[in-house]
């Protein structure tokens, strides 16, 4: 690698650690290019030659933490068979999630459509495409944990429909703080299990319930 694209990459990783933290301290409204800038030691006009907008420097955050978090699924689905490594990978996907409560928290803003409106269409593409990974990874297990139903692609989409509902939810306890503030606070690995129990259990429901309406309008 030339000299100049090293220096390019080096001073990329410090925009978005920069951000990073700062995130971790101020609202999103409150951090602005020119303080990410300031943080690194880098001129704010140097900062647009990385990012066109503070939107792209949000969702680069984003992508680049959920690819990682990506391949470690992929890894995890092939760990087991199709129905324990879809639990593995719920519960992963849990704890990739509370390990860093700031990723949570930039996921959420990422999907809001205001959001998605305002940032770059390259960037909005990469979240599609990422999309696409991560539905092609859970429809895979989907088909081969339930191989005796013969789920179609339609069927496995409505089934992670609800999957992402419990796992958005999460998402936001995860970003909220918790449970501290309940009167009975719950353990979040008490949590993640009985969540878990629940989307499996909807899975084995639902699917059977899909094809049973499927034959009965056949």
């Amino acid at each position: 690698m030339r000299y100049q694209d090293q220096l390019f990459q080096q001073r990329e990783t410090a925009l978005l650690e920069a951000a990073r933290q700062l995130f971790q301290s101020q609202s999103w409204d409150r951090v602005t290019i020119a303080e990410v800038a300031r943080h690194t030691g880098i001129g704010k006009g140097t900062v647009y030659k990385h990012f066109p907008s503070k939107e792209a420097l949000f969702a680069r955050l984003v992508l680049d933490r959920s690819r990682m978090h990506l391949i470690e699924l992929q890894t995890l689905s092939h760990s087991a068979p199709a129905p324990e490594a879809m639990r593995r990978m719920i519960r992963r996907a849990f704890e990739q999630l509370l390990a860093d409560p700031l990723q949570a928290q930039l996921c959420l803003h990422c999907d809001r459509p205001a959001f998605q409106e305002r940032l770059e269409p390259p960037y909005r593409e990469q979240f599609l495409e990422l999309e696409a990974e991560y539905m092609a990874l859970f429809s895979e297990l989907l088909q081969n944990s339930f191989a005796g139903l013969q789920l179609s692609n339609e069927h496995c989409q409505h089934l992670l429909w609800g999957v992402e509902a419990c796992i958005n939810g999460v998402m936001t306890r995860i970003a909220s703080g918790g449970f501290e503030h309940w009167a009975d606070p719950i353990a979040f690995d008490a949590y993640f299990e009985r969540v878990t129990d629940f989307i499996i259990a909807g899975l084995h429901g639902q699917a059977a319930a899909l094809l049973a309406a499927a034959a009965t309008n056949e």
